[in-house]
């Protein structure tokens, strides 16, 4: 009877580490995504005049790509880790050359100029499905004094959601 009630509470005991496990795993994918988008978005500031104003969605991130990690010569520089993979989707085979594997929506519409970009307006997120419901939008703010959070958690449903729908394309 006491080892039966003994491996009861191991078993209980198992279960909440392993329940703790998985959470703390999926927060820290998260928070991994967020950090993601935010280099995504330091990486688009420092390369904004490299970049074609025709390019959007996920091609827009592909020309952010290659302003950043190719070379004059056309060669292509380590990307490691890689930020254009959502970590939390985590089936996305990266190919350089291929703006399908990127994980992340780009803009509509891409202003010739940074400074020309609202702060409200999302620059990026994440693709529907990447994440269980909902994901990350990024937002760019070119002010020094007021830095507002540049990436936002948001669920299926919410109006920030539905504002990177609108202004964001894959």
């Amino acid at each position: 009877m006491k080892l039966a009630a003994a491996g009861g509470v191991l078993a209980a005991a198992l279960a909440l580490l392993i329940s703790l496990y998985v959470g703390a795993r999926q927060r820290g994918l998260e928070a991994y995504c967020r950090n993601n988008l935010r280099h995504l978005g330091d990486l688009a500031r420092r390369n904004w005049e490299l970049v074609d104003s025709q390019r959007t969605g996920r091609d827009f991130w592909q020309a952010v790509r290659e302003a950043q990690y190719r070379d004059v010569r056309g060669k292509w520089q380590p990307i490691t880790p890689d930020p254009f993979v959502c970590p939390v989707h985590g089936t996305t085979a990266s190919k350089v050359d291929d703006p399908k594997t990127i994980d992340y929506r780009g803009p509509i519409k891409v202003r010739e100029r940074l400074k020309e970009t609202p702060r409200t307006e999302p620059l990026g997120a994440d693709r529907p499905g990447n994440h269980a419901s909902g994901g990350f939008v990024l937002r760019m703010d070119t002010s020094v004094d007021d830095y507002p959070r540049l990436v936002e958690r948001a669920q299926d449903g919410d109006a920030l959601w539905a504002a990177a729908a609108a202004a964001l394309k894959d």
